[in-house]
């Protein structure tokens, strides 16, 4: 069967076609679904019916699979790479490509969503007498005339163009009010066309800085000249290059001369002929529930909007239909059936409910396309989705001699070809699909993490990009926090993330109480000569070098942070009139005098002549005569500052005895208070890190978050540690067990992307969904519960949330950043073994 090639020419987003319509197209983002509570679903659920309510124009929904070259992938994040890591970082990158070509094949899949919009023919917008109405409808129908005839060559005019424009720009503020949607560009719309041809086969290739083309030409008519434009019709045909071969019937084989080598791709068509009167939501999201499924399907879906008054006619014409036919079965004698006496109650009920809610119906038709490389594949895939559907009670068909038709149809600014299978729907039952539901996660570039969903579909973030302002993202925070309970996988996903980071051209400080990652230095090879590890012992060297007047050479700054050390170790309040006064003297009056420190702070309050301040001075000594205490209390003499010249620094505190999480403050000893206190001049000295280079991405990985983020002191540390971050471009990365320490709102809405590990303990799981802003919903705590080792709750800076199986992809890099100990190690890799 011939079909003309619908598309006359198309700029921006505007299709015009051979027919004299014009569609305008856009894109929607999509949204997260899966973790929505029933309320939020149905919030969504009223804004998408009300979209088609609304409209009253004729649409073209589009659910297309976008096939990505992960070798293209790579190679353009290859040319942001910069740093003194450059070249290993592009090893990386190819060798990444490798490895994800072998674990998932050539190419990674993603959903997009595309909707068209019929455009309103514009009136003239100057006001014109009658007659010049008449002159200019009969121009335009002999020029139609002329066109079909070929005596002339399709021509558009410069100011219907611009009128569309303007049509465009109206229906814009609609489409994206409900949908939030934004305008395609040529290039989409390019690849919209040709990636029809590549079904099956491989990425479809796009012709870069291409735009139809068109000759200019000038008309004299009594009004004046008149620019048109004559779309060279050949030069869009090209889009459409390729073999195609219908005699299967059922299905289309697509031939291409593709990377060198000619391909052949099995297409096959189907149509929706049944959809159940009654839809359950949520429950039934009927476009949505593809994703579900372990090969890529497209959907096209046409939509005509019928007004209550059309509507009703319809269904009345409908009931006279029906009636007709059970008073025909009367008069032969024969039983009326069921589907008539059941169409007839549902045409009574249809039209109670039209005249009630004074709604429109929407005039639909539904069609899914599946692509294989062979014919047993395709055969499979059509078998799935009918399965799928028969379980919603839709019936599927896949229709004999329509397979070229419905290819057509998929085509933007085409029309309906197959008119076989029309529904009227509520536009609640449309809306009930989910179109723009997805399960899609990360950034879509960057460097690999990790994969979502059945299809593995890879997982990609830049650390940096929700500074700068995409459109879409829903944060312009940097730094990001690490949940879960022990095991998880919290350490070793934050540490692979900084690796990167550092790897990409970035720097990154990564404070190591624990002491995991010594090793680093010789296991990161790829990293030789840019890791330096700065482990901090009870050796005179090292004296005072936590010291706060060691840290800041602003004596401002050292004082703040002197008071917080003190405040924390003595337990004297703010609102403490006695005794903080007398803290806040000794330290301003040691800050005066020549080579301050700690200890003179101590010294002074000791030989102060007031009993209050002798205590205070003894109770601080206590905590000065532990063994690794003279890293924080210097003697003013050793003034050596920290390194962090190399990409890479980590710093370690050796005999450090943090307690457990789940240990209140009143119940820490002496070593634990002060353990905890010299996190606060660690995390003080992650501000002077982040004061650098403003053009370099920073990473301060602060493992043990929770020691700095327990205490009023370090809390007020960490908020401004995020909101300079954001301001010298860097991410503040916190590693913690307590969700609860985040769930300030100052410092939940500087955080961006959220890792949250398997958690069991009730309470945690409610903080963790709430730092998610997810509701506490039993199928959202139970995947929580029920997440693997390496899996984890992803929030990306979208807002889109998924369970995210995190891979280092590389033997090596997992040996560096797993902190389980040696004998849990083993016992790991024997079971592997064995499996």
């Amino acid at each position: 069967m011939n079909i003309e090639f619908p598309i006359k020419y198309f700029e921006d987003n505007l299709v015009f076609t051979q027919d004299g319509t014009c569609w305008a197209y856009y894109q929607l983002a999509g949204y997260n679904y899966d973790f929505l509570a029933d309320d939020e679903k149905d919030y969504i659920f009223t804004r998408i019916k009300a979209f088609f309510w609304q409209i009253n124009l004729d649409t073209h929904l589009l659910v297309v699979p976008n096939f990505q070259s992960i070798k293209e992938k790579h190679d353009r994040f290859k040319k942001r790479l910069s740093g003194p890591l450059q070249e290993a970082a592009v090893k990386h990158m190819d060798d990444a490509s490798d490895q994800l070509e072998k674990m998932l094949g050539e190419e990674g899949t993603d959903y997009h969503f595309y909707v068209g919009i019929k455009l309103p023919k514009p009136e003239n917008l100057q006001k014109q007498p009658l007659w010049k109405d008449i002159r200019e409808a009969w121009r335009e129908f002999l020029g139609g005339m002329n066109e079909a005839s070929g005596l002339d060559s399709p021509e558009i005019t410069e100011d219907e163009i611009n009128r569309y424009k303007k049509a465009e720009h109206r229906i814009y503020s609609k489409i994206h009010s409900r949908l939030k949607a934004e305008p395609v560009n040529e290039e989409a719309l390019q690849w919209l066309i040709r990636r029809n041809f590549y079904r099956g086969i491989g990425r479809a290739p796009i012709l870069k800085k291409w735009s139809p083309a068109y000759s200019v030409d000038y008309k004299e008519y009594d009004g004046g000249e008149v620019t048109v434009r004559r779309p060279l019709y050949h030069d869009v045909l090209r889009l459409t290059e390729g073999l195609i071969d219908d005699s299967p019937k059922r299905s289309l084989i697509l031939k291409q001369i593709h990377e060198g080598e000619e391909r052949e791709g099995h297409v096959a068509f189907l149509t929706i002929s049944n959809v159940p009167y009654e839809m359950e939501f949520p429950g039934e999201e009927w476009i949505y529930t593809i994703q579900h499924l372990d090969f890529p399907v497209e959907v096209s879906i046409r939509t005509e909007p019928m007004d209550n008054r059309k509507a009703l006619s319809a269904v009345r014409n409908k009931q006279k239909e029906l009636k007709d036919q059970d008073r025909h079965a009367q008069e032969t004698g024969n039983d009326t059936g069921l589907n008539v006496l059941e169409g007839r109650q549902e045409a009574h009920e249809l039209e109670a409910h039209l005249q009630k809610t004074r709604m429109p119906l929407v005039k639909t038709s539904i069609i899914l396309a599946v692509s294989a490389s062979d014919e047993d594949e395709l055969k499979r895939r059509c078998d799935t989705i009918k399965d799928l559907y028969q379980d919603m009670m839709f019936q599927v068909e896949q229709p004999y001699g329509d397979q070229w038709l419905a290819f057509n149809e998929f085509l933007p600014g085409a029309k309906r070809y197959i008119k076989d299978y029309i529904h009227f729907m509520e536009p609640a039952t449309v809306a009930g699909g989910m179109f723009g539901a997805t399960k899609q996660l990360g950034d879509g570039e960057g460097f690999f993490i990790g994969t979502t969903g059945i299809l593995d579909q890879p997982v990609y973030i830049m650390p940096n990009r929700a500074a700068q302002g995409i459109r879409g993202t829903k944060t312009n925070a940097l730094s990001a926090a690490f949940l879960g309970s022990l095991g998880g996988g919290k350490s070793f996903s934050s540490n692979l993330i900084t690796y990167l980071s550092v790897l990409s051209g970035g720097k990154a400080l990564v404070i190591d109480p624990k002491g995991e990652r010594g090793n680093w230095d010789q296991d990161l090879y790829d990293l030789q000569g840019q890791v330096n590890i700065v482990s901090l012992s009870t050796e005179e060297k090292d004296r005072g070098r936590l010291d706060p007047f060691s840290i800041h050479e602003d004596l401002k700054e050292a004082e703040t942070l002197a008071l917080d050390v003190l405040t924390f170790l003595t337990g004297v309040r703010l609102d403490d009139s006695e005794r903080f006064p007398k803290l806040t003297r000794a330290v301003r009056k040691v800050a005066e005098g020549d080579r301050p420190c700690l200890t003179k702070v101590m010294n002074e309050l000791i030989s102060s002549e007031d009993e209050g301040a002798r205590r205070l001075g003894e109770h601080i000594r206590s905590f000065s005569e532990l063994s690794f205490a003279q890293l924080l209390f210097g003697d003013g003499e050793n003034h050596a500052s920290i390194s962090l010249d190399t990409a890479l620094n980590v710093l370690q505190i050796q005999n450090l005895e943090l307690p457990a999480p789940s240990t209140s403050p009143e119940k820490y000893n002496l070593s634990e208070m002060l353990s905890v206190a010299m996190m606060l001049p660690i995390s003080s000295f992650a501000l002077k890190f982040i004061h650098s280079d403003r053009s370099i991405f920073k990473v301060v990985l602060l493992d043990e978050a929770w020691a700095v983020l327990n205490t009023s002191q370090g809390s007020h540390l960490a908020s401004r540690l995020v909101r300079a971050g954001r301001a010298m471009n860097a991410g503040i990365y916190f590693v913690t067990q307590n969700a609860n320490d985040l769930l300030d709102e100052k410092m939940k809405n500087n955080i961006g992307m959220k890792f949250a590990f398997r958690s069991t303990d009730p309470n945690e799981i409610e903080n963790v969904l709430s730092l998610l802003n997810l509701k506490n919903t039993e199928y959202n705590a139970s995947t929580l519960r029920e997440l693997q080792n390496g899996q984890c709750l992803f929030q990306d800076i979208s807002g889109r949330v998924g369970v995210v199986s995190i891979n280092a992809l590389f033997q090596d890099l997992f040996d560096a950043f797993d902190t389980r100990p040696p004998a849990e190690r083993q016992i790991k890799e024997t079971k592997e073994v064995y499996v």
